[in-house]
């Protein structure tokens, strides 16, 4: 026998006998890869993020062998365990990759958890399906019915030669745990950390294509554990309201336009005894303080997170009963929710929210619908906006704020986010810094420390624009300016040690001071002067008590539980604020039946909360008029440089919009938001017929988020 026998004999005998440990090393690659190609919809794109995200694909490795393991060592079969798992993931990453055409975003564990919203899942995956479609799915589970049979049935029937041993199976299922814990938990072994793994949970779509389909939804599973509380029922909310006096304002016919400004990382740095500064950086903003409503609002979150902040002010829920890390708007906003925009919209004001970044961001082109927003101005639809580093300075918000009461014929409630300030605070960031700051700092703290101030004083500077316009104007408006969170200045709270201002003591007060922003209530209409201090959660219902309009159950409760409770931090303070657990675990029960559960509150006529007109833009886009409104075949017309060209009037047109002739993309110039001109290549018109245009504006993720009308034009002989 040669040798070259010999080491194949050798080779055989060996596979045979290590087969069933072969099998739980290759089919959970196999396993990772066919769940990739079904939800991506290419083999070449799941090979491709094998090779650019290596970790991510271990990480998801991990996973598939722990579940394989499992279900082998209850069911005692590799080949069980594994068809198992796969059609389980073809199906779930399907469902995913039709989602995500249709939706934009992928499937998530709440879209199954959520009876309605899995409803919807299915009516649009049902609606969707095509014989393409079918195709592959049939093709996905035969490849998965041929490596079963044709490879694993080769295999001995008992895993790692069980032969049904009792012990041995739990063994394996300690094993597999053993594998899976760290990956979901992130502990004891903190996996995803030393693999640099995190989840983008402000946007679902990215989250997957970096992370993978398995890894991504594991992660999300986490944000799944507000658990329904003990005692939770419609009696229970019923005698929890009872007794609430609701808030009329049959009597009042003053309706004020009421705009909330939440600042970005917007914080009083002169409350730091050991800095001093220049000159102060909030003149405006102290001034105010001294002749209106002014406090601290003790905020869910430091150095970012903006929209937990945002979720508290707008619907009155806690942050303090969701998951820790959860992002609110990520998770938990996945139906209409009542709040400050639908409650006041009832009351006939139109809703508006304002934000000078990415429409997507945080799902706030979503959110803002589930809200009750009429429409929402996002980034895309500021034009040729001033900057200041990566962000729209502040004064376009308010000229934005400006203008959108100027047009609006019924009262206004705006909700504007502003992101000027964002960090990080480069030198340079907002240009030259003018402010300087004096104490015991680094160089690097000062840098850092006068970028910030910068950016605020710019702040103050935009918020006085405002104010100074509604006191000329007189209609009666209230203002309402508060910061989301404490800016991160630098790494490790560097600048806020340096200052003696953070010592890592784990004190209450240390808390407090790192969680609490300022705020100012401003109107033109009635003189009132208070220092306030409560949750951010408090906030909502406290304007619309101040501003005498109806609120609904739920803030009637919070607008009487703040009186006794204003202040809810973590449970490991809740001596230091004589926490009434029992009142707390009321508003526990009434936002879970709001946000997760029934609807109790509602009694049967939940009230009206999308407004199904809802847009994004200024204006909803559209075509009114085309010149030339005829074409002859052949013939150039209205020649600019040597081209035809169009010219286009409507309305809700930015400088980013794409003109599409008969489906086709041309770029456009743009005049203003009413008129643009677009150059027509010869090939539309160069024979009799017909030429279709439509506007449409494309995000930075290459979704559609704006279209006009269609309008045909007369290609004439």
């Amino acid at each position: 026998m040669s040798g070259l026998t010999k080491i194949k004999d050798w080779f055989k005998e060996f596979i045979k006998r290590r087969s069933e440990i072969i099998a739980l090393v290759i089919f959970p690659i196999i396993l990772v890869l066919i769940t990739e190609f079904v939800h991506r919809g290419s083999l070449i794109s799941a090979f491709q993020w094998v090779g650019q995200h290596k970790n991510e694909f271990f990480a998801s490795y991990l996973i598939a062998i722990s579940l394989i393991t499992f279900i082998a060592a209850v069911t005692k079969k590799v080949n069980r365990a594994f068809f198992v798992i796969l059609c389980v993931s073809i199906i779930f990453s399907l469902i995913s990759g039709v989602k995500i055409k249709f939706r934009g975003e992928p499937l998530l564990p709440w879209d199954i958890i959520l009876g309605k919203e899995a409803g919807n899942i299915m009516a649009t995956f049902a609606s969707s399906i095509n014989l393409k479609i079918i195709f592959f799915m049939l093709f996905y589970f035969f490849v998965g019915f041929v490596l079963v049979n044709k490879l694993v049935n080769k295999l001995p029937q008992q895993v790692f030669l069980l032969k049904g041993k009792i012990v041995e199976r739990i063994v394996l299922c300690v094993v597999s745990l053993a594998l899976f814990i760290p990956i979901y938990y992130d502990k004891p072994i903190p996996i995803k950390q030393k693999l640099g793994i995190q989840g983008i949970t402000w946007d679902q779509s990215d989250n997957y294509s970096k992370n993978g389909f398995l890894l991504s939804f594991l992660m999300n599973l986490h944000w799944l554990s507000a658990q329904e509380p003990s005692g939770y029922s419609k009696e229970v909310v019923s005698t929890i309201v009872q007794g609430i006096e609701p808030k009329s304002n049959s009597n009042d016919r003053v309706n004020p336009n009421i705009i909330m400004i939440m600042s970005e990382a917007f914080w009083d740095p002169t409350i730091m005894d050991n800095i001093s500064f220049s000159r102060d950086p909030l003149p405006f903003f102290h001034s105010l303080q001294k002749k209106h409503t002014s406090g601290w609002l003790l905020v869910p979150i430091y150095g970012g997170g903006t929209v937990n902040t945002e979720f508290e002010v707008l619907t009155g829920n806690s942050m303090h009963f969701l998951p820790g890390g959860a992002i609110a708007y990520a998770q938990y906003v996945r139906k209409p929710i009542d709040s400050l925009a639908s409650i006041l919209a009832r009351q006939g004001y139109e809703s508006i929210a304002i934000h000078s970044y990415h429409n997507w961001f945080y799902r706030r082109n979503v959110v803002y619908k589930n809200l009750g927003f009429s429409k929402y101005i996002s980034g895309e639809y500021f034009i040729n906006p001033e900057r200041k580093g990566d962000y729209v300075v502040d004064s376009e918000i308010t000229k934005m704020i400006i203008e959108e009461t100027e047009k609006s014929e019924d009262p206004v409630f705006i909700f504007a986010v502003t992101m000027q300030n964002h960090g990080p605070y480069y030198l340079g960031k907002s240009g030259e810094n003018t402010i300087k700051v004096e104490g015991d700092l680094s160089k690097e703290a000062k840098d850092i420390l006068e970028t910030y101030i910068q950016g605020l004083a710019d702040a103050d500077k935009a918020l006085k624009t405002l104010v100074n316009y509604f006191e000329k104007k007189k209609e009666p408006t209230i203002i309402v300016f508060f910061g989301d969170h404490l800016p991160s200045l630098g790494d490790d709270y560097k600048v806020y040690k340096e200052a003696n201002f953070y010592k890592n003591d784990s004190s209450y007060e240390e808390y407090k001071r790192m969680y609490s922003t300022p705020f100012l209530i401003w109107s033109n209409y009635f003189s009132r002067r208070d220092n306030l201090n409560f949750n951010a959660s408090f906030l909502g219902a406290y304007i619309l008590d101040l501003a005498n309009k109806e609120g609904n159950v739920y803030m009637d409760y919070l607008n009487s539980l703040v009186k006794s409770m204003p202040i809810i931090p973590p449970s490991r303070y809740y001596d230091q604020e004589s926490i009434d657990q029992d009142k707390l675990e009321e508003y526990r029960k009434l936002q879970y039946d709001l946000l997760l559960g029934n609807g109790y509150l509602y009694q049967g006529n939940k009230p009206k909360i999308q407004n199904e007109q809802y847009f994004l833009g200024r204006e909803r886009m559209t075509i009114k008029n085309v010149e030339p409104a005829k074409i002859k075949a052949g013939q150039d017309f209205n020649l600019q440089e040597g081209y035809s060209s169009l010219e286009v009037t409507g309305t809700g047109f930015t400088p980013a919009c794409k003109i599409y002739f008969n489906g086709k993309p041309q770029p456009i110039t743009f005049i203003s938001q009413n008129c643009f001109t677009a150059n027509v290549s010869k090939e539309f018109y160069a024979r009799p017929g017909k030429l279709e245009i439509q506007v449409k504006l494309e995000d930075s993720m290459g979704k559609i988020i704006g279209e006009s009308n269609k309008l045909i034009i007369e290609i004439e002989e």
